[in-house]
């Protein structure tokens, strides 16, 4: 009798430490849990960063396209007030030119008569 009660305790003792056992594997799966999930918040937090990285250098690189193409506006106007001076500037020219053929014609004429 004495020898089953002793078998009884070890295998109460058994039992305990295998629950003992489960009990600590459990605890280390929630570490590992905790520690993959802290992990994985980082590897996102680092992606929004780099993603927010982005998004600025192609900000910036659209404010850089449009500062260019508001030059080059700039820079086609220019040459066409340029283009527009000069041909003002000839047409003058040639008004200028046609009154003095006309004071010679005139002053010519005045001669002959």
């Amino acid at each position: 009798n004495e020898e089953d009660n002793d078998e009884d305790n070890d295998d109460e003792d058994e039992d305990e430490e295998s629950d003992e056992d489960e009990d600590l594997a459990e605890e280390d799966n929630e570490e590992d849990n905790d520690e993959d999930n802290d992990d994985e918040d980082e590897d996102l937090a680092e992606e929004d960063n780099e993603e927010k990285d982005n998004d600025e250098d192609n900000d910036d690189e659209d404010e850089d396209e449009e500062s260019l193409a508001e030059e080059d506006n700039e820079e086609d106007n220019d040459e066409d007030n340029d283009d527009e001076d000069e041909d003002l500037a000839e047409e003058d020219n040639e008004e200028d030119n046609d009154e003095e053929d006309n004071d010679e014609d005139n002053d010519d004429e005045d001669e002959d008569e």
